[in-house]
């Protein structure tokens, strides 16, 4: 095998920087699956998308570690790639959690050439119209040279020793990776060899992966140097500052002895579960033996939370007994009695979806303020039971939820209850704290806020959380979101059709950024 060395790949990448990927990559993907004008072409059961780019856009071609999604898209530098400001200035590749066809599944580029026209079908069903053509030639001018994109696409592959010219590597790409004789009309006028880039020299041994990374991506390694913690016992020990005002609300309620049980309510997606989870490790102080995590569902009962019989070996082994013991919250109940001088937490994700009196029984009266350290006695086994002052309960719930039990005012009363509403502001800081660009930040918003709007009782803001590009933000609309809605709007398709159209426009626009980009010089973009 042969390679490519860095500086010609830099090379390649310093061409490439000036060409818009959200047509570039598309029509690359196309022309390998031979889309063409003639027929619909299922690209699922050809060379497909994403298992077919990972081949040359996939962050294990350099041995990256995978990111928080599992994902690792490597990209080189390209138009509408933010890669000259930001941590990661300069560098020449860029990593992503992503995957490449979904994003470009969801952007710009490839949701306007259907909208616009210049291809027809669904999902992996494409066909070209007349208007693709001059578009496509339209976004990549004609200074285009694909002898630098097949640069990217063997600098870490490599290529094989009998290949001595731009056409030997052509003729490669199009019989052995792609199975094609050659390329379709409609994308020869840039996918061609056109003699003006000289053959540069190769090497005989590949570069290692420190070596293609340090040269390539020097501000990235620095980064993931510096990513020596454990990022997953980082969030299981998750805690929120002491002066937080639901927190300090809580602190002053437990020390006032005003309630030992909390009741978060709010629409989904306000961060409810999360927060009482932070809550719960900021008052145990990251003990995590002193919490015990829950989740109501129908299917919960008395015996499984208070006390039950449960089948053991029989005292010879040759069958079963059923022995009467204490169950989850009881005997939780009893761990923190017998340590009085410490405070446990019990968090209860979903309260209303089981049926809590059930569940509860004769218990639910002695998490009042004025009967905890009372003695009650258990109805199936006789004995005697606490609840301790020093067991804080914190529980979430939907109230518009249908679920199994209503929050009337007798339970309500028991607790000491904090709304969490959709927020604005929370979203908007923590994708600035994300580093996010300020155009897929304010488009998030938008959209957020849109949506707070239509759905009766709002939108959570953590469904956007995890919002890195407008592409991410198509995904969010396309499988979280627009179904919902049109449940929601079920007997008013106008309203619906009308929010759909917001959205949709909100997806479309370009960004800032690329708009630019457009209009700077070739080579300054």
């Amino acid at each position: 095998m042969k390679y490519f060395d860095i500086s010609t790949i830099k090379e390649a990448i310093q061409h490439l920087e000036n060409y818009t990927a959200n047509w570039l990559l598309p029509a690359f993907v196309f022309a390998a699956n031979d889309v063409g004008k003639d027929t619909l072409v299922d690209m699922s059961k050809k060379l497909g998308t994403d298992q077919f780019l990972d081949r040359y856009f996939h962050g294990d071609l350099l041995g990256l570690p995978r990111m928080e999604r599992g994902n690792s898209l490597l990209r080189p530098r390209l138009k509408g790639i933010k890669w000259n400001s930001g941590q990661f200035a300069g560098d020449y590749i860029i990593q992503q959690g992503t995957k490449m066809w979904g994003n470009l599944f969801s952007s710009r580029g490839y949701r306007e050439m259907r909208m616009e026209g210049q291809i027809g079908g669904e999902k992996n069903l494409t066909i070209l119209t007349d208007a693709f053509k001059p578009k496509f030639e339209e976004m990549i001018p004609d200074t285009f040279r694909f002898e630098y994109f097949m640069i990217w696409l063997y600098a870490f592959n490599g290529l094989p020793d009998e290949i001595n010219s731009w056409d030997d590597l052509y003729q490669h790409l199009l019989e052995h990776d792609l199975k094609l004789d050659k390329f379709n009309d409609a994308y020869l006028g840039r996918f061609k060899i056109n003699g003006d880039v000289p053959w540069p020299k190769l090497l005989g041994e590949r570069p290692e992966n420190d070596e293609f990374l340090n040269e390539l991506a020097p501000k990235l390694v620095a980064f993931l140097a510096e990513q020596s913690v454990d990022t997953e016992s980082q969030s299981n020990a998750e805690t929120i500052a002491p002066d937080e005002p639901v927190l300090a609300e809580i602190t002053a309620a437990i020390q006032a002895k005003e309630s030992y049980a909390f009741l978060f309510v709010g629409p989904p997606g306000t961060g409810k579960t999360r927060y009482a989870r932070q809550i719960a490790n900021s008052i145990v102080e990251g003990q995590a033996q002193r919490t015990l995590f829950i989740q109501f569902h129908p299917a919960i009962g008395y015996d499984d939370f208070i006390e039950g019989f449960r089948p053991i070996k029989s005292s010879d082994a040759k069958g079963i007994e059923y022995d009467l013991a204490p169950r989850l919250f009881l005997s939780f109940a009893n761990q923190a009695a017998e340590d009085p001088e410490n405070k446990y937490v019990v968090v209860i994700d979903e309260l209303n979806r089981g049926d809590v009196s059930r569940i509860f029984g004769e218990t639910l009266t002695y998490l009042e303020v004025d009967y905890r350290g009372m003695e009650f006695t258990l109805p199936f086994s006789g004995t005697k039971a606490l609840i301790p002052e020093n067991l804080i309960l914190l529980c979430t719930a939907n109230p518009y939820d249908r679920s199994v039990t209503d929050l009337d005012d007798a339970l309500l009363r028991r607790f000491w209850v904090i709304e969490v509403e959709p927020n604005q502001s929370i979203l908007k800081s923590h994708l600035q704290d994300q580093g996010i660009d300020e155009s897929v930040i304010n488009r998030t918003v938008q959209a957020f806020n849109i949506l707070n709007t239509a759905f009766p009782n709002g939108f959570g803001h953590s469904n956007f959380l995890k919002i890195q590009t407008v592409a991410d933000l198509a995904a969010v609309w396309t499988g979280r979101v627009r179904l919902p809605l049109k449940r929601a709007f079920i007997h008013d398709t106008s309203s619906f059709s009308s929010i759909e159209t917001s959205i949709e426009a909100l997806l479309k626009v370009r960004d800032i950024d690329d708009a630019n980009d457009e209009q700077a010089p070739a080579g300054e973009a």
